[in-house]
């Protein structure tokens, strides 16, 4: 989350919870951790979605020097 951290509270003692931190603020997320928490999930499916597509698409480049719709002079 870029300079934002998340954190999730597993002792039951502790009734913070969910928060986001950064240099010293802190934002308690007692309502919303949940929703937060399936809206980080779908970022990083996407995030893997889109570096899988970008691994399988790079061989696909044109060589340098060569551009689509040219024809090679010899």
């Amino acid at each position: 989350m870029g300079k934002w951290t998340y954190t999730v509270s597993e002792d039951p003692a502790l009734e913070k919870g969910a928060t986001l931190r950064h240099e010293g603020l802190e934002v308690g997320l007692h309502y919303s951790s949940s929703i937060f928490e399936d809206f980080l999930d779908a970022v990083f499916r996407i995030q893997t979605e889109f570096n899988r597509r970008s691994q399988e698409a790079a061989p696909l480049k044109a060589p340098a020097g060569e551009r689509s719709g040219q024809t090679s002079r010899v």
